[in-house]
Order: structure tokens, then C-alpha cells, then sequence
């Protein structure tokens, strides 16, 4: 529609209306010519038939054939009379003149016929008319009966052609009329037309820049008016164009003098911007050369006070080792806040994504925090939600250093309280979800005018915050850099006095179905019961059991489960968890305990906290027989439970073979430093590694070419020859089947600086200060081989320099296996306890033995001397001495490192729980007690008379 013009869009508008009247008027008048057509011809054709049957009469009456033959053939003179017949009284034909009728051959029924009827085909119409007596005529009968009939047939051609005539009429001078209004339509439309045409041409000639152009100015009313608005329109556009000319042209000449003072800055900037990149490749490597020089001694400090620390050590000397290692640790955290600060500035912090399960990244960095919140006494929970992926791609480096931010903060600025951990899902998107993490806790709060001071480097709330806790301000700053590299955002939430919830998100990957942990079902229809007094803690014990399948029920102290366990009530639990972090720990606690585990059939995990020695020992001495530390891991927990409902085929037999696994691996540590060097080299042949030792690159290269090691330690910053070059030449000088292992040990911190240890042919990369369980990892990852990492008790430098202990095989000999008095000594002369401790050390005998050679047979001396060290302790109140100094040797081999005689006091011990066992097997326990209860009563009343005199 927007393509027709004006002129017939106006001839549309007069054609339209009188062509839709025309039409309408054409109808109705041929519609109503055809009508009368119609009428006339049926009416002319119905008293033709009616008139014919008449003047049949007589002659059909006296059967006179001629003379009806001669009125029927003149009949069909008549007008579009077509074919005539003639039926007797019998309905039969009688005689017919003309062709064959149109249509079928009887219509009508003709003998029901008293009147005349008629049949109308598409091309005539015929009539059927009864013919009666000549008397009943003239008498007018009524009802008379037919003699005979005629049917009269008149063709509609003629009429149809009529029909087709006045249509053709009424078309014709529907399209005079036609033209005769678009003719008189066009002469007026000319009036409006070339005016329109004149300012159409004007405005176009306006467009392609002659302003001067105007429209003529001849038309009337609205067309003048708007003929006189163009042209005042054209003025108004030429004057504004020559105004906008000299101003460009003042424009251009400012622009000039503008473009050449910016050539003069984009030269001075240049010069600025390579000063800046000379002064940043400076900062740079001042950040190198720092971290280097800092943790270079800072690293032999921290290594050689831990292994001072697990040296025999007054008191006193050991508070002065913590000390330096605390101190060390702040002094590193602070270097690795600035360095990690730095790298964020110069844009080199570089995201390490990857596979990595998001629950133990947070359970790890609980564990590691949990001593200071232990300290505190301070609730720390984690609520893992059901729908959130636990393998996912991500930094878990760099996760977790985020997580250690926010989780320290919280247990530093809360004295008491709780500190929850929350896990959920916000967004899922396909494979990508958004993971939404929080930090709550119940401390000091924040203010709006402090909460504005955070996420700024080297800030915090107030200076009387940093004086009291301590740190640089940096934390926070650092965690949202990363963070938002990582897609996500972060924020807190806090009142004044009433806690803070701080909060991140990530974008992330789910990772493949195939490396999601399976989904554990083990506890699937059994019933726990949760005994937790904490609310934060019970929830979470809750959505974990939950998420297993179990189905829980809670209480909050021991005495309410014996309670529900004693009247039987709904439900039974399969089993309880029982933590006793939040309550005291007195001997009434250890006899509920015991009285759960042995009297009302219910196992009973007890979780407590670590950082107490003493509650694991006595523990396992009062009846506990499953047993776990805060902070609870999450497989720790399941794989715990799972030993409590399937105890039989987990442990391995008892009788199962000793045997020693010695590493043969051999190891090339090289460091110009003498005390990182000895520092190393120390703690490798401490996991039984074959250690070779170089204090430069070139000492380095000619040790690799003169024999092959499994791996090699390689320092980075030596003289002379330094690490890459080292390693670019001992890569020349393989042959095409050897590749040793070169991993980067350097104090270095910077991306770049990886990559091009990488690149020269290097395979992993080992940051200073040196940590025993990354080393072990290394080692294992690049050799395969079991390091035999020892407990943290053992100190390497005893290993050598002191004589092994030995047993007193003599001494071992004059001791009874069983002594009764000493146990009912140990129970303060409780027969009841004495009878139980002395029951539950023997029921768990053979569970221990056969853990304890399967830890052996494994190389895991760090979990062995757990072991023994707990079975030591049980031995301490059952009156059982051999056991006890078999034990007791054994674990003074272990915490001293001499494993190499492990397998001697290994059999002492399997053979003294041996004799325990065939002691019981041969001995009525009851009656022994008795005697031992008569015995201990005279030894008491003894001491009395001794006192007494």
C-alpha cells in the first residue's frame, strides 16, 4: 500500500464506492429480471399443459387415436414445448410425439396423480396433467378419477439464454458508468496532483542540496498553506547549513591545533608507558629475587624446627620450637599475602582448573583451621547440600585459599559460638552450575561504616581490630581478586554484635558423570540416633546420615538414648553417633557409654575433640569401641559406620604374614643452600629414600650422566650453572628410551617463572617452604613407590644417634600374663568396671591384631603407631603386663624410627596376645575375680595396719 501514489490512491477512493454500488444495484436488478424469467416461463408452460389435457378429453374418452395424434403434434407448436406423451387409465403409454423427456423415464408416480404436478430437470420442466371424463368436466365432479394423462415436457434453453442476456446488460452498463465516474474522478484529481508533484520535486532537488530550489505557489487552501510551509522550511534549512559551514570551518582549524598537542602527548605517553613496563618488569623480578632470598631461609627454619620438634625436648624447649614454627608460619603467610597480592596487580596469577571434589577441598581447610577453633572451644560445621555436584573443575588451590581466608576470620573474630559452612547450588545451566558459598559465625560483627573499609589491600575494619588480632588486610582483598577470576562475586552480611555471614560465588563445570563419587547406599533403612547437644552440629550430622539413605532421630545427652533404649520406645536405633565435644567428659559420660555399647546392644560411634590426647585412650578403655576426632570428614564417617554394621570380612586375619616394604628408590636432591640441601636430604632418607646430594647445577649434570636416578630435586637460583640450564643438559644427554623425573624446587612464586621451568624440560614444580606430605606425594606421584612416612612423632636424628631400645627378656619372662589384683587396682577396686574393661580389651583383641599387621604389611607406620599407641593405653588398666611391655617396646620402636626391628616385636606382641587369648580360653574369668577381689581386700587392709603403725 505504501508504494501506490496519491493520485491512485484518490482514484481509488471515487472507483470503490461506486464500483461496490454498482455491483450491489447489477445484482439485485439481474437477480430480479431472472425471478420474472422463471415465473413466466412456468406459469406460460402450466396453462399450455392444463389447456392441452382439456381439449384432450373427449377425444381420449371415445379412444379417438387420430384425433389425439393430431392435437398432440399441434401442441408442440406451442412455445418451448419439447416432447409430449400420452398415458391410459392403466398408467401406460399411450402415444407420445417428440424426443425422449430429460431425466428419468417416470419421475412421478402417475397413477397417484389427481392434479397436475411438476418435475423440474436442470434443462425442463415437465408437467403431468390427469385428463378426466368429458361429463365429469362439465359437472365438476369432485374428486373425479382420471381417464387418462399427459405429460407435457417445455425445454428452459430459451429461457436461460434470456437469463444470460440481462446479465450481460447489466454488466455493460455497470462498466459505462464506470468510466464515465473514472473519467470525471481524473480531471479532478489533476487539480491536487501537480501541486502535490511540484513540492514533492522541490524537496527532493532540497535533499540533494539546492537550497535555493522553492515550490511554485498557484494552488488554493490547504495546498497553498502547505506549498508556503516548504518554502519557509527551505529558508530555514539554508540559512542553519551556512551557519553549520562556518563553524565546521572553525572546527577544523580547532582540531588541528588539538590533533597536534595530542601527537606531542601520545609521544610523551609512549615514553611513560615504556618506563612503566621497565619499571613493572623491575618490580617483577624484585619479587623473584625476594621470594627467594625470604624463603630460602625461611624454609630451612620451618623444616629443621618441625624435625626438632619431634626431638626428645623439655617442656620448655618444646614451647620455644612452637613458638619458632607459629611465628615461621606467620612470617610465610604474610610473604605469600604480598606475593599473591603482587601477582594479582601485575595480572600473572594464572587459574589451575581441574577435576577436584569440592567437599574435601572445605573438609581439608577445616582440618587445617580446626586447632585454632579448638582452642576457642568454638562449633565449626559444614552443610554440604544434596543437590550440589561434589566433582567439579576448579582451582582447588586457590578455592581453598579463599575458604582458609574466610573460615580464619570468622574462628579469629569469634570468641564463642559457631562458625557454619554452607554448600548450595543458585543456578543450573546445563553443565555449568553457580556454587554459592558462606561463612556465618556469632562474632564481633561489623558496622555499615566498617563493612565499606573491607576488600581494600592492607585495610581492615579499624586499627584497633588490626592490633588485637593481627594481619595485613590483605585476606579479603585478595579473595575477591580471585574469586572474580573465577566468574564469580563476593559479599558479607553483618550487625554489629550479632555475627557475619560472608558469601562467594563460582561458575563452574560439573565434571563428567564417570568421575562423580558413586553414591553410597551402605546405611540405606537403618536407624541412628543422633546424641548432639549442639543445634548447628546436629543438623549437620542429620543431612548427612539423610543423605545415605538412614533414617535419624535426635537426642542431646547420653541419658536420654539409655532412657529411650531402656523403655523400648519407637524407633529402635541400628546404631548411634554420639558426640561429646560439647559436654564434659567425666567417668559418669564413659559408663553411659558403656552401658549403650554392652548392656543395650547399641554400637555407638563417639566423636571428640582432637586436640585432647587423653579422651581417644580413655575412650577405647571405658567401652568405646568406634571412635573419631573432630573435625569428622565425611568418608571418615560413612566408611566408620560401615565397620559398625559389617564387622565381620573388613578386617584382615589375624595370621596374616609380616613383612618389611623398603623404598629403593633413588633420589638426586640439588641446592646450593647447605641448610635446604641438608634440609631435604633429611627428610627423604627419613622415608627410606636413597638420597644423593649435589650443591650446584654442574656437580648436578655430571652425577645425572654418571648414573640413572629415579628422580630428581632440582633448585632453581644456584651459581654458575643454575637449575634450567642443568636441566636443559642432562635433556641433550638422554637417549631417546630414559626420562628422569626433574621436579622445580624453588622459592619462586610467579606464574611466568613456572612456565619457564616447564619449558625447559622440567616436569612438576615444588614450592618452598618444603612440606613432608607434598613431598611425599611428589615422590609417589613420579616413582610409584610406598614412602614410609613415619608418625610425627619420630625424630630421624634418634634414628641414628641412639642405641635401639631392647626388652628385657628376662624381666618379660617373670611377669604373668594375666595379673587379676592389678586390674582391680587400676578400677580402684571396682569389681564391675575391672570385669568390663578387662572383657572389652580381650573382645578386641583380634580386630586390633589384624589391623595392626595389615598397617604394617601396608608401610603405614604413621596409622601403626596410632594403633598401638591406643592398644598401649588399654593395657595400662587391665592388669595384663606382658601385653603391656610388648606393647609399650613396640611403640618405642615406632616413635624412635627403628623399623628395620618392627618385625621382631611384632611377633613378641602376636604371641602375647596369643597367650592372652588361650589364658581365657583355659581360665573361669569369675572365679578368678573373686579370688583377685579376695586378694586385693587383704593387700588394702595391710596398708591400713601400715599406716596405722
Amino acid at each position: 500500500m505504501n508504494a501506490i501514489g496519491l493520485q491512485s490512491r484518490l482514484l481509488y477512493i471515487s472507483l470503490i464506492p461506486a464500483l461496490f454500488l454498482g455491483l450491489l444495484a447489477v445484482g439485485w436488478f439481474t437477480l430480479t429480471d431472472i425471478q420474472h424469467q422463471k415465473q413466466a416461463f412456468m406459469e406460460r408452460s402450466e396453462t399450455v399443459a392444463n389447456r392441452l389435457a382439456d381439449t384432450l378429453s373427449l377425444p381420449a374418452f371415445n379412444n379417438d387415436n387420430l384425433l389425439l395424434d393430431a392435437l398432440i403434434r399441434r401442441a408442440l407448436n406451442a412455445p418451448d414445448a419439447r416432447s409430449i406423451r400420452l398415458f391410459n387409465s392403466a398408467a401406460g403409454e399411450w402415444l407420445v410425439s417428440g424426443p425422449n423427456p430429460f431425466g428419468p423415464a417416470y419421475p412421478i408416480s402417475i397413477s397417484d396423480t389427481r392434479a397436475t404436478r411438476l418435475y423440474i430437470s436442470r434443462a425442463s420442466y415437465r408437467f403431468l396433467s390427469p385428463i378426466f371424463a368429458p361429463q365429469d368436466i362439465r359437472l365438476r365432479t369432485p374428486a373425479p378419477r382420471p381417464i387418462a394423462w399427459v405429460e407435457t415436457e417445455f425445454d428452459y434453453a430459451n429461457t436461460r439464454i434470456g437469463h444470460y442476456q440481462s446479465i450481460l446488460l447489466n454488466l455493460a452498463l455497470l462498466l459505462a458508468a464506470l468510466f464515465i465516474i473514472s473519467g470525471i474522478a481524473f480531471y479532478l484529481n489533476r487539480a491536487i496532483i501537480r501541486p502535490v508533484q511540484n513540492m514533492i520535486r522541490t524537496v527532493v532537488e532540497i535533499r540533494e542540496g539546492n537550497l535555493e530550489s522553492r515550490v511554485p505557489t498557484h494552488s488554493k487552501g490547504e495546498l497553498r498553506e502547505l506549498e508556503v510551509g516548504i518554502n519557509a522550511m527551505a529558508e530555514t534549512i539554508n540559512d542553519a547549513y551556512n551557519e553549520m559551514q562556518n563553524s565546521v570551518e572553525q572546527a577544523t582549524l580547532d582540531l588541528r591545533e588539538t590533533l597536534e598537542t595530542i601527537e606531542i602527548q601520545n609521544i610523551e605517553l609512549d615514553m611513560a608507558r615504556r618506563e612503566a613496563q621497565q619499571a613493572n618488569q623491575v618490580k617483577t623480578e624484585f619479587l623473584a629475587n625476594m621470594s627467594h632470598e625470604i624463603r630460602t631461609p625461611l624454609n630451612g627454619i620451618i623444616g629443621f624446627a618441625r624435625l626438632l620438634g619431634r626431638s626428645n625436648l623439655t617442656k620448655k624447649q618444646a614451647d620455644f620450637v612452637a613458638t619458632i614454627m607459629s611465628s615461621s608460619q606467620v612470617l610465610l603467610t604474610i610473604i605469600n599475602d604480598v606475593l599473591d597480592f603482587c601477582k594479582i596487580e601485575a595480572g600473572k596469577m594464572m587459574l589451575d582448573n581441574r577435576s577436584s571434589n569440592l567437599r574435601i577441598a572445605i573438609e581439608e581447610v577445616l582440618a587445617m583451621l580446626n586447632p585454632a577453633s579448638s582452642v576457642k572451644n568454638l562449633e565449626v560445621v559444614s552443610l554440604f547440600y544434596a543437590d550440589v555436584p561434589e566433582q567439579l573443575m576448579f582451582d582447588p588451590l586457590r578455592l581453598k585459599q579463599v575458604l582458609t581466608n574466610l573460615i580464619s576470620n570468622a574462628i579469629k573474630f569469634t570468641n564463642d559460638g559457631s562458625v557454619v559452612v554452607r554448600t548450595m547450588i543458585e543456578q543450573h545451566q546445563g553443565n555449568k552450575v553457580t556454587v554459592r558459598v558462606s561463612v556465618t559465625d556469632t562474632g564481633i560483627g561489623l558496622t555499615k561504616l566498617q563493612q565499606k573499609a573491607l576488600f581494600h589491600a592492607f585495610t581492615q575494619a579499624d586499627s584497633s581490630t588490626a592490633r588485637e588480632f593481627g594481619g595485613t588486610g590483605l585476606g579479603l582483598v585478595i579473595s575477591k581478586r580471585l574469586v572474580e577470576q573465577m566468574g564469580g562475586d563476593i559479599g558479607l552480611e553483618s550487625q554489629k554484635d550479632e555475627g557475619s555471614t560472608f558469601w562467594f560465588n563460582i561458575r563452574v563445570e560439573v565434571a563428567p558423570a564417570v568421575q562423580q563419587p558413586p553414591k553410597l547406599t551402605a546405611l540405606d533403612g537403618y536407624v541412628i540416633a543422633i546424641v548432639e547437644q549442639r543445634e548447628m552440629s546436629r543438623l549437620a550430622f542429620r543431612h548427612q546420615l539423610e543423605g545415605w539413605g538412614a533414617m535419624t532421630f535426635e537426642m542431646n545427652t547420653a541419658a536420654e538414648l539409655i532412657t529411650h533404649l531402656e523403655q523400648g520406645l519407637a524407633p529402635k536405633p541400628n546404631l548411634a553417633v554420639m558426640d561429646i565435644a560439647g559436654q564434659e567428659t567425666n567417668d559418669e559420660l564413659y559408663r553411659d557409654i558403656l552401658k549403650i555399647e554392652r548392656e543395650l546392644s547399641c554400637p555407638t560411634l563417639v566423636i571428640s575433640n582432637g586436640t585432647d590426647e587423653d579422651i581417644g585412650a580413655r575412650l577405647l578403655q571405658q567401652g568405646a569401641h568406634f571412635y573419631l576426632t573432630n573435625p569428622v570428614r565425611n568418608s571418615d564417617l560413612y566408611q566408620a559406620l560401615n565397620r559398625m554394621i559389617t564387622p565381620e570380612g573388613r578386617s584382615p586375619s589375624p595370621t596374616a604374614g609380616l613383612s618389611y616394604l623398603k623404598s629403593t628408590v633413588q633420589v638426586l636432591a640439588v641446592d646450593d643452600n647447605p641448610a635446604n640441601l641438608k634440609l631435604i636430604v633429611t627428610l627423604l632418607e627419613y622415608m627410606g629414600v636413597e638420597v644423593s646430594q649435589a650443591s650446584g647445577g654442574e656437580e648436578a649434570l655430571q652425577k645425572a650422566q654418571a648414573r640413572p636416578y629415579d628422580l630428581i630435586f632440582m633448585d632453581i637460583q644456584m651459581p654458575m650453572m643454575d637449575g634450567l640450564t642443568a636441566t636443559r643438559q642432562i635433556r641433550k644427554s638422554e637417549l631417546d628410551h630414559q626420562h628422569v623425573p626433574i621436579v622445580a624446587l624453588t622459592a619462586h612464586a610467579l606464574a611466568d617463572e613456572r612456565e619457564a621451568m616447564l619449558h625447559a624440560g622440567m616436569d612438576d614444580y615444588l614450592a618452598k617452604p618444603i612440606d613432608e606430605e607434598q613431598l611425599q606425594k611428589t615422590l609417589t606421584k613420579w616413582t610409584g613407590a610406598t614412602m614410609q612416612l613415619a608418625s610425627s612423632e619420630v625424630d630421624p636424628s634418634n634414628k641414628n644417634d641412639d642405641p635401639a631400645p631392647i626388652i628385657d627378656q628376662h624381666s618379660l619372662a617373670e611377669q604373668p600374663t594375666v595379673d587379676l589384683v592389678s586390674g582391680l587396682e587400676k578400677a580402684n577396686g571396682k569389681l564391675s568396671l575391672a570385669k568390663d574393661m578387662f572383657a572389652m580389651l580381650v573382645d578386641s583383641l583380634n580386630k586390633d591384631q589384624a589391623d595392626i599387621n595389615l598397617l604394617y604389611q601396608q608401610g603405614d607406620f604413621k596409622a601403626l603407631l596410632e594403633m598401638v599407641h591406643r592398644l598401649h593405653g588399654a593395657t595400662l588398666y587391665c592388669g595384663v603386663p606382658r601385653l603391656r611391655i610388648t606393647v609399650m617396646h613396640t611403640e618405642t620402636l615406632l616413635k624412635q624410627g627403628y623399623y628395620s626391628l618392627l618385625e621382631d616385636a611384632l611377633f613378641m606382641l602376636n604371641d602375647e596376645i596369643g597367650n592372652l587369648a588361650r589364658w581365657q580360653a583355659e581360665n573361669d574369668l569369675d572365679r578368678g575375680f573373686e579370688q583377685a577381689v579376695k586378694v586385693y581386700a587383704y593387700q588394702l587392709k595391710s596398708k591400713h595396719k601400715t599406716l596405722k603403725v
